[in-house]
């Protein structure tokens, strides 16, 4: 007897009751199903993240391996940034050549932007040598001068660091990762204006700091010491590094130098101080 209630049981051939889904229980099986992606998803892709920025700081174990024995084999010098820059040269080329090492971070695109300036998430080319590109750059103080290229105030040979045996290792950059192939920072360069500001061109100019600000992981930059250890560094962090031997650590970009927040363009105004 029909007492007014919709049944919502059908009969199979055998005589068999079964019951069906209505619209709104389908509905909210697909609403669970989309809150769950939603959930996971952002999950997923920091773990992705993570395991790429394992792979980035393995890629600079790799290098410091490369540049200790190089140094090793020089009375403890690193050689000349446009020796560097050639890499294709003698011991160094050995290396390239047969143990492959990898001159791309996984975050970054192996593509390089239309100007040859990188970016957080884009390749760099040297205009000197346009086949050469990446998205790792050198501390250009570190490799000791010998006389093979023409060098600016900013780049004295007094400035440089001669030898790798030293106690203060472990805070002296000598790759991270970079917009441009290499640069020379002072502890009185500004942060670019904006993320898309960290290089404008492929050549190094002034304000030399911008080019490594580039937060490609969650907020921090891969980077392989002096004393050959890996590690991750804020963004604001780099002021605080030491990139040659006069620099100044405590200078007017630091929280030691008195820091204000309204120092930092908008966009860096997030990142932790130091």
């Amino acid at each position: 007897m029909n007492n007014g209630r919709t049944s919502r049981s059908s009969h199979s051939p055998g005589g068999a009751a079964l019951k069906a889904f209505t619209l709104i229980e389908l509905l909210v099986v697909i609403a669970v199903i989309a809150l769950l992606m939603a959930i996971l998803l952002p999950v997923l892709q920091s773990v992705r993240n993570q395991g790429k920025a394992a792979v980035c700081q393995a890629n600079l174990h790799q290098w410091g391996l490369l540049f200790a024995t190089l140094a090793e084999g020089n009375e403890g010098k690193l050689r000349d940034r446009d020796t560097w820059d050639r890499c294709r040269t003698q011991q160094f080329a050995y290396y390239l050549d047969n143990f492959h090492f990898e001159e791309f971070c996984p975050m970054a695109t192996r593509q390089t932007s239309p100007s040859g300036a990188g970016g957080t998430f884009v390749a760099w080319y040297c205009p000197r040598h346009p086949y050469r590109t990446g998205s790792y750059g050198l501390n250009g103080y570190t490799p000791a001068y010998d006389g093979g290229e023409q060098i600016g105030p900013q780049q004295q040979i007094k400035e440089r660091w001669t030898s790798i045996y030293r106690q203060s290792g472990s805070n002296v950059p000598v790759m991270l990762d970079s917009a441009l192939w290499a640069g020379y920072p002072t502890e009185y360069d500004s942060p670019p204006p904006t993320e898309d500001d960290a290089a404008k061109t492929p050549n190094i100019t002034g304000e030399s700091m911008r080019e490594f600000c580039v937060p490609r992981h969650n907020g921090f930059i891969n980077a392989v010491f002096m004393d050959w250890s890996i590690r991750k560094i804020g963004v604001k962090e780099l002021w605080t590094l030491n990139w040659h031997p006069k620099f100044n650590a405590n200078g007017p970009y630091t929280l030691a130098g008195g820091a204000q927040a309204e120092q930092w363009p908008t966009w860096m105004r997030r990142f932790k101080d130091y």
